[in-house]
C-alpha cells in the first residue's frame, strides 16, 4: 500500500506475517458470515482458535518489526501472550460473556499495540500507515463486543467477523503490494517492462 515510500521497506518475513495474518482473519470472517445460526460453543470454539491462530501471526509480525528496530520487545510481545490466553479460555469456557470479555481486552489491546507501533515509525518505516489502520479497525471491533454481548453469539460472530474481514482485506493488500516492492527491488530491470 505504500509504493515508493522513503522510509525503511516491509522485509519479506513481515509482508509474510501480514499475509498469514490475512489468511486467519479472512477464514474467522468467513466462517462468521455462512454460519447461519450458531450457538454458543460455535461462537467459543471459533473464537478461540480466531484467537490462538491471530497470536501465533501476530507474534511473527512482531518479531520481523524487532529485527528492523521497529518496535521494543516490550511492546510487542504483550499482544501474542493476551490473545493465546484469551483463545485458551475460550476453547475451555463457553460463555457470551467470556467471549465479549476477552475478545474486547484482546482487540482492544493488541489494536492499541498496532496504533503505537504505527506512530512510531510513521516517516520511517514503510507498514506503519498499514499499522495504524489495523489497530483502529481492533480497537473499534474490541470496543463494540461488549455492547452486542447482550443479543447473544449471532451479534458477536458477526461484530468480531466484520472486524476481520476488514482486517483481512488490508492486510492482504499491504501484504500483497510489499511483496510486489521486494521484487521490483530484487530485480529493478523488471521496473516499467510489461509482463508477457
Amino acid at each position: 500500500m505504500n509504493a515508493g515510500f522513503p522510509g525503511t521497506a516491509a522485509s519479506p518475513a513481515l509482508w509474510r506475517a501480514f499475509l498469514l495474518r490475512a489468511a486467519v482473519a479472512g477464514a474467522f470472517g468467513l466462517l462468521t458470515i455462512f454460519w447461519g445460526q450458531p450457538s454458543v460453543h460455535v461462537l467459543s470454539v471459533a473464537g478461540g482458535l480466531y484467537f490462538l491462530a491471530t497470536a501465533a501471526t501476530v507474534f511473527l509480525q512482531e518479531r520481523s518489526l524487532r529485527a528492523q528496530d521497529a518496535a521494543p520487545s516490550w511492546l510487542t510481545g504483550t499482544a501474542p501472550v493476551l490473545l493465546a490466553v484469551a483463545g485458551l479460555l475460550n476453547l475451555w469456557i463457553h460463555t457470551d460473556a467470556m467471549f465479549a470479555g476477552t475478545g474486547a481486552l484482546v482487540l482492544i489491546v493488541s489494536g492499541v499495540v498496532d496504533v503505537v507501533v504505527g506512530m512510531r515509525n510513521r516517516g520511517k518505516h514503510a507498514a506503519a500507515r498499514d499499522f495504524l489502520l489495523v489497530g483502529v479497525v481492533s480497537v473499534l471491533t474490541g470496543a463494540l463486543l461488549p455492547l452486542f454481548q447482550p443479543l447473544g453469539a449471532h451479534a458477536l460472530l458477526g461484530v468480531s467477523g466484520g472486524g476481520a474481514v476488514i482486517t483481512a482485506v488490508l492486510l492482504a493488500l499491504a501484504a500483497l503490494s510489499y511483496r510486489h516492492d521486494a521484487r521490483q527491488a530484487a530485480d529493478p530491470g523488471t521496473r516499467g517492462n510489461p509482463v508477457n
